[in-house]
């Protein structure tokens, strides 16, 4: 696997930690208007509210998958000048995206089952009648005994791949050696 070099005329090619965070900030602002439709449908019924837990996961899921497959980039990596490439600065394919996102979709796949499991069991004159606040702790309360672990297991993985983040030269997380990926300037990929 050839990479490209670690710095090009005295720059670094990869992208680090704060670039990568602040792309993650911007795809998560850019869900505001999601969230408050998510937020809407929570106060209509039970119903709609696992209805709209399901499709927006999937929609954010497929956000992801898409944007790095087709461009990259999701819109944070493209406003912060970042791109997910093939070590060498390549385009990466189909099934790399799946890899890169395929442990964050599983955890994700495992908590919305567990919200949809707690909404189950939800009466409905307290969940539709509490503020936004209110509502996300009485569901807390509903979650299975084993969404503990899914919770610990999420933390260990967000906090392996940090770590993993900062002490590689080529700033890879555990997804990118995953997927054979590398994140890099746009500025140096092919």
């Amino acid at each position: 696997m050839d990479f490209l070099p670690i710095e090009i005329d005295n720059h670094k090619v990869y992208a680090g930690f704060w670039k990568r965070l602040a792309a993650a900030i911007m795809d998560s602002l850019l869900m505001i208007p999601l969230m408050f439709i998510v937020h809407i449908t929570q106060s209509i019924s039970i119903t709609s509210s696992m209805i709209t837990l399901v499709v927006s996961s999937l929609l954010f899921s497929a956000y992801v998958i898409y944007f790095h497959y087709r461009f990259g980039a999701t819109l944070g990596k493209m406003a912060v000048g970042i791109k997910i490439t093939c070590p060498d600065g390549t385009q990466i394919n189909l099934k790399q995206a799946l890899l890169r996102s395929s442990v964050e979709i599983c955890l994700s796949l495992i908590a919305v089952t567990a919200q949809l499991i707690a909404l189950k069991y939800a009466d409905p004159e307290i969940y539709l009648n509490a503020g936004f606040t209110d509502r996300a702790k009485y569901i807390l309360l509903l979650y299975p005994a084993w969404y503990s672990l899914v919770s610990t297991l999420s933390q260990i993985w967000w906090w392996s791949e940090f770590i993993v983040l900062l002490f590689n030269k080529r700033k890879r997380a555990i997804h990118d050696f995953m997927a054979g990926t590398v994140v890099i300037k746009k500025a140096y990929a092919k």
